[in-house]
């Protein structure tokens, strides 16, 4: 299996886990802190999977497969034997315990360590830009500034006007 196939089915992958974490939103949380616990839990996996899709428009502009990679074959079909279990079993979910539960099993579902290692495949330039996203897309929000108080000082740029 080439990267960019893989880069394709784990992409997909990490839709499908946002799917389900948005599903249990709607069916397990009445809002607050659950709500939004499932929220940001489906939003990681759609940065994912955004990101993904990225480093594959990647190497298909320089028309590259990527590297050949069997070893990652079955570690995708493990994957995704668990994620079709956890999806058939999000049907008959009762209580939030039982949600909890199919997150448990999601968030150890060997999916982040595949995810990780695909990223690593990715030209170095790739790399840096995943990781400011992943960067950015889990840093808290900046707290809310009261009436009156300065904004915050700006950075001057460090290059010289040519």
């Amino acid at each position: 299996m080439y990267l960019t196939e893989l880069l394709v089915r784990c992409s997909d992958v990490e839709a499908r886990v946002g799917r389900l974490y948005r599903a249990l939103s709607e069916r397990f949380a009445s809002g607050g802190e659950m709500a939004r616990l499932w929220r940001e839990l489906a939003f990681e996996e759609e940065i994912h999977a955004g990101i993904l899709r990225r480093e594959l428009e990647s190497f298909e502009q320089v028309e590259d497969a990527g590297a050949y990679l069997p070893e990652y074959a079955p570690r995708l079909e493990h994957v995704l034997q668990v994620l079709d279990d956890l999806e058939e079993r999000t049907l008959t979910l009762e209580t939030l315990d039982d949600a909890l539960v199919v997150a448990m099993a999601l968030e150890q579902a060997e999916l982040e360590d595949l995810y990780d290692d695909l990223v690593v495949q990715g030209y170095p330039a790739f790399k840096l830009i995943s990781e400011r996203l992943e960067s950015v897309s889990s840093a808290p929000p900046a707290p809310p500034r009261s009436k009156g108080s300065p904004r915050p000082a700006r950075r001057r740029s460090s290059r010289s006007a040519s």
